[in-house]
């Protein structure tokens, strides 16, 4: 059990930023030109899969009439727009980049998006300066929930992954930093409420992270301040 942690790794998507919402609609609006309704509760079945089981099972379940090729090059474009033009962050998410900046924290991102949407996503946000490394799905060969990318991003940032806590929100995520030896924040939602998840501590948003966690390992799931 580490004394402290030294540095904390977000991953972007549902933690940093909103932007589901954003994946959505691109989506939605491709199959709408197909001539298919996609509510958004059907896009939920695809929430931390890849896109390509995502095409294969929407092949199976609506009538498509388009190559994956196609549909990988509009969706990657509508969703880089998207996020050049800045999507919305989770509640605190600024606040507490800042905050551990002020305290000397480094940072860093382990998302599982490719290197592009990554800056633009962040640099849109107004996000990107504040982080000392990001490492991006393009850059792994296995991704979430292996833990090759969370042992990635901290080795750019120089640090035993035991001495690293990883933000999360996907069971994916939170398996693919566990894996890694990394200690975890769950940033509840309304499709991990139901879930019985290793983290270590859980937050409905951002704004419950306390940085004395930090310095006190043993206050894990206590809630100890």
């Amino acid at each position: 059990m580490p004394t402290g942690f030294s540095a904390v790794i977000f991953d972007m998507d549902g933690v940093l930023l909103d932007s589901e919402p954003l994946h959505y609609e691109a989506v939605r609006l491709i199959l709408e030109e197909q001539g298919v309704e996609f509510p958004i509760e059907d896009y939920f079945r695809y929430l931390g899969t890849t896109l390509t089981s995502t095409w294969d099972d929407l092949c199976e379940r609506y009538p498509i009439a388009m190559y994956f090729e196609q549909f990988e090059a509009r969706y990657n474009a509508d969703v880089l727009k998207q996020y050049q033009a800045g999507a919305p962050l989770i509640r605190g998410a600024r606040e507490l980049v800042e905050q551990l900046r002020n305290a000397g924290v480094p940072i860093a991102v382990a998302s599982s998006s490719h290197r592009e949407w990554v800056e633009a996503a962040l640099t849109g946000a107004g996000l990107r300066d504040y982080f000392d490394q990001t490492t991006a799905g393009n850059e792994v060969s296995m991704g979430k929930p292996s833990p090759e990318i969370y042992l990635k991003a901290a080795e750019k940032l120089g640090f035993d992954p035991a001495n690293c806590v990883a933000i999360e929100d996907a069971p994916a995520g939170v398996e693919s930093a566990k894996a890694a030896g990394m200690s975890v924040v769950l940033v509840r939602s309304e499709l991990t409420n139901d879930l019985d998840l290793a983290s270590d501590w859980q937050v409905d948003d951002l704004t419950e992270f306390k940085l004395t966690w930090l310095s006190n390992p043993s206050a894990k799931l206590a809630g100890i301040g």
